[in-house]
């Protein structure tokens, strides 16, 4: 008999939660993509049709894996992959393959609950249960490191296994005071053993980013049409072959019917797990909570510490990590590197909270960015704090780095419009978390986007304590397309109780500039001698500067910049920079000879042109004009982290309908906004 319909719905929501992460775990326990598939098949085969517990599911899912019938029919013979995001040549690959196929299928499995699924030790223990094998997951482990330094290059083939398993334990913490004494003072009076323990921290930092690489292969879309068949029940019949073009149709239809089973079915909340406080959270509070995560911080103490990988459209990837301290004063350190390439990262920022700030860029930038330490006073560090912990900011315009954004908030905006749904609770990197949902045609950090009557859908995975954005999957539904796409995806993620000062203080360098105050975090750059006073602006240029009343948020930071040089003091740019939004106002402006404007259109006793395309970069420009004088117009720009294109819209036709020319009469309302240059910069 066919499953009924919640049945069919729950194991719906399994295939689209589990069966990628499966299909991975599958590939390193067989070595044959394959078995891989047939051992994810025969996982779901078994579930029962009764699925009320989604921790027992996992387990089940889990173990299954371990299947003695199928996995005794291959021997494990992966070739190793073509990848460059493993951070170690081909020839190391082998060899680390060769050290995986020495080990048992449980021992496999439990590398990659450790390295894949990210879970500590003693959930792999809870997760597997009796068939985790004679040897517990911390010993596995460390078995493991030690053989992987040695497949790495990291220890030499004859080394003392006794000799690296200490050191690797004094790297982990676990030895006992008395014995990491003793150690510690052979690594003194031995350099030999020094280069041990290197290669053994080595190992250590470079295990979860190549297994998780060498293992990242997508599920082949055969797969995910099988399990789509399970739908139809265990008993149903098999559909004979069909041709591969109707095939691909029929697959597409397969991906968006498990799509609709996930949002419409009622029964959805109810079965997949509930949190803990026995109602599902609202969705629109989880995701303010994510938008908000650090200026309405759930957490007043602790260091987080993260790690994500930025996808990108046809070019390589970006890593950006992130440490945070929640407790006063919040010192921050932040770091955006290409993968996979060597070098300095592309961007640095480092601050201590009080009087440190710290911009370090790899090479100049456009618009003539330059490495720079800065002092700036207490209250003032306070102020810029909101600034930073935001970089690097998505896409948008005027933005004055090649590095790439983050673009977890365009996502955000995105659920927030689309109505996501609420999934139920899950795990990612061992951590509890929250699962949304939603339908698009064009997501929004994608250059790939489905045609405009194809649907994909999003899911987002948000962190249960912390709030933050731990994963974006897109699920296109177009022809062929079966597979999770992650534009954004956490690597490493946890909350410690304390970090050292140097974590948040870059290193001196000789060629960073020296400089007393910041003005501006969005174009460090501008210096202090380029501010004016608003109250400067409107006595050399009365009533011919206009300013917006109403902006984005209240507490955004005015800045009033000369566009010239020292002597010219005849063009002024009004600069707020706030910690989602930004706003340029640009005197005597006109758009580049390469782009086209919109429709006029209208905002109170002004008239505006949208500049096209502008939006598809995450930002919004208006060409803006009186109609009586619509040769003298002025530039707007808006960009907004957390905004859809419709709410950027709306926001930048409210403050063109609040713009005022900047004089005697509105000076009372616009110093709140505007500090005087000293203060501006960074000055007691």
């Amino acid at each position: 008999m066919p499953l009924p319909n919640d049945a069919r719905s729950d194991r719906a929501t399994l295939i689209y939660r589990h069966y990628e992460r499966l299909y991975r775990l599958a590939l390193l326990v067989a070595g044959n993509a394959a078995t891989a598939a047939t051992l994810v098949q025969s996982a779901y085969q078994q579930l029962p049709a009764d699925i009320d517990d989604p921790g027992a599911t996992e387990a089940l899912l889990t173990r299954a894996l371990l299947d003695s019938r199928i996995l005794r029919r291959q021997r494990w013979n992966l070739a190793p992959p073509d990848t460059t995001h493993a951070l170690i040549d081909r020839a190391q690959i082998a060899a680390l393959f060769r050290a995986l196929a020495a080990l048992a299928p449980a021992e496999r499995l439990t590398i990659g609950l450790a390295y894949i699924n990210g879970s500590a030790p003693d959930e792999i223990a809870a997760l597997l249960g009796a068939q985790a094998g004679e040897q517990a997951p911390d010993q596995v482990l460390a078995r493991f490191r030690v053989a992987a330094a040695r497949a790495l290059g990291r220890a030499p083939a004859e080394g003392d296994d006794q000799t690296l398993a200490r050191l690797d334990r004094l790297a982990g913490g676990q030895l006992d005071e008395g014995e990491a004494i003793d150690l510690r003072r052979d690594l003194i009076a031995h350099p030999r053993l020094r280069d041990l323990r290197d290669g053994m921290l080595a190992t250590r930092d470079l295990l979860p980013q190549a297994i998780s690489a060498l293992f990242s292969a997508a599920p082949p879309p055969a797969l995910v049409d099988r399990l789509q068949d399970l739908l139809q029940g265990a008993s149903a019949p098999r559909r004979p072959a069909i041709p591969a073009r109707r095939a691909q149709a029929l697959l597409a239809l397969g991906v968006l019917a498990l799509a609709a089973a996930i949002v419409l079915v009622p029964s959805l909340i109810a079965q997949v797990g509930a949190p803990s406080a026995r109602r599902a959270p609202a969705v629109a509070e989880l995701i303010e909570s994510a938008i908000h995560r650090f200026d309405r911080a759930p957490l007043q103490r602790g260091v987080l510490h993260e790690q994500y990988r930025v996808e990108r459209d046809g070019r390589g990837a970006y890593l950006i990590e992130r440490w945070y301290d929640y407790a006063t004063p919040n010192r921050l350190a932040i770091s955006v590197s290409q993968e996979g390439r060597g070098g300095p990262p592309l961007l640095q920022v480092g601050s201590d909270g009080r009087s440190i700030v710290q911009l370090r860029y790899s090479r100049s930038r456009s618009f003539g960015q330059q490495p720079v330490d800065v002092r700036v006073s207490a209250a003032e560090a306070q102020r810029l704090m909101p600034l930073l912990r935001g970089l690097p900011r998505p896409i948008g315009l005027a933005r004055t780095s090649e590095g790439p954004g983050d673009p977890g908030g365009l996502y955000l905006a995105q659920a927030r419009a689309a109505g996501a749904s609420y999934l139920g609770q899950t795990s990612l990197l061992g951590r509890p978390a929250y699962l949304l949902t939603y339908q698009t045609s064009q997501p929004p950090a994608l250059a790939t986007q489905p045609g405009a009557d194809q649907l994909a859908r999003v899911l987002l995975t948000i962190d249960a304590q912390t709030s933050a954005l731990l994963d974006v999957a897109v699920v296109p539904a177009g022809e062929a397309e079966s597979t999770a796409r992650h534009p954004l995806r956490a690597q490493q993620f946890e909350v410690l109780d304390e970090a050292p000062a140097e974590r948040f203080a870059l290193a001196p360098d000789p060629q960073v500039s020296q400089r007393s105050g910041l003005a501006s975090v969005q174009f460090p750059f501008i210096e202090a001698d380029l501010l004016v006073s608003i109250d400067d602006a409107a006595e050399q240029m009365p009533d011919q500067l206009l300013a917006p009343l109403r902006l984005p948020d209240a507490n955004m930071r005015g800045l009033a910049v000369r566009n010239s040089g020292p002597g010219n003091q005849s063009d002024v740019v009004l600069l707020y920079e706030g910690e989602f939004q930004n706003v340029i106002v640009l005197p005597n402006f006109a758009p580049n000879g390469g782009q086209d404007v919109g429709e006029e259109q209208a905002a109170g006793a002004f008239r505006y042109r949208l500049i096209d395309g502008a939006d598809r970069v995450g930002g919004l420009a208006a060409l803006v004009y009186r109609p009586e004088a619509p040769a003298a117009p002025i530039g707007l720009i808006l960009n907004d982290d957390f905004a859809t294109p419709e709410e950027r819209q709306a926001t930048l036709r409210d403050m063109i309908e609040s713009l005022t020319p900047i004089n005697g009469q509105s000076l009372p309302v616009l110093r709140h906004t505007f500090q005087p240059p000293s203060g501006a910069a960074g000055g007691t």
